[in-house]
């Protein structure tokens, strides 16, 4: 072989590496190409599912947001001057009225103008009170007396006290006796009365009475004492 075959052989080797190399180079960095796009795809799809996660979040917030305004409840307290009578006698007036975030307690005083033991809350069931959105409260039965019996010609006065809080958006107030199975009948042991309580846009405001306030001021001051 002569020099320039040899020369040419030399060179036609050396283009062959270098072309081997350059398809080499090429695929690597093609592939850290593909990896890169691959990558950024991914990050722009954990941005969208963050993104639409942190909107169900802010939804769901708004939506408990709405359920905790809905169930919101009075706190205040009113004296109140509503009666109800009975065919059979029975004479009944509700005199105050108070509100918190669990109970809701009302004072009573009935009196027994019939002839036999009437019963308001007949066998522990029947005394409730609805609001004018149809959510009912039940009572709470006195342990000493869960019928609420009244003898004949006496008078049951105490408070009733109904489980849960009344949501501010209502207007008004029913007390039921015996809801469940009383009776209008002037001959019924279990006299079936609506004492009707209207609640003005005032109850809803978070007050207390001034003259109660001062007592309980006076008592703390002098159980403050008492300690010193």
């Amino acid at each position: 072989m002569n020099k320039n075959n040899l020369k040419n052989q030399l060179i036609e080797d050396i283009s062959d590496s270098d072309n081997d190399n350059s398809g080499f180079v090429l695929g690597t960095i093609s592939a850290i190409l593909l990896v890169i796009c691959i990558g950024t795809l991914l990050m722009f799809n954990n941005k969208q599912v963050q993104r639409i996660i942190t909107d169900k979040i802010n939804i769901d917030s708004a939506n408990n947001s709405n359920d905790v305004k809905k169930t919101s409840t009075l706190l205040t307290e009113k004296t109140l001057n509503v009666k109800a009578n009975h065919p059979n006698g029975t004479i009944g007036k509700l005199t105050h009225i108070s509100f918190s975030q669990s109970n809701t307690t009302v004072e009573i005083a009935v009196t027994n103008g019939f002839w036999n033991t009437i019963y308001l809350n007949f066998r522990g069931k029947g005394v409730i009170l609805v609001d004018d959105l149809g959510n009912k409260y039940d009572l709470k039965p006195p342990f000493d007396n869960p019928s609420l019996e009244i003898e004949p010609n006496a008078t049951f006065q105490g408070e009733l006290v109904f489980q849960g809080g009344i949501t501010s958006k209502a207007n008004n107030l029913t007390l039921i006796t015996n809801n469940q199975i009383g009776s209008d009948q002037p001959l019924t042991p279990r006299p079936k009365m609506e004492f009707y309580i209207p609640i003005t846009q005032e109850d809803k405001l978070i007050k207390k009475d001034e003259e109660k306030e001062k007592k309980e001021n006076k008592k703390e001051k002098q159980q403050s004492q008492q300690k010193d």
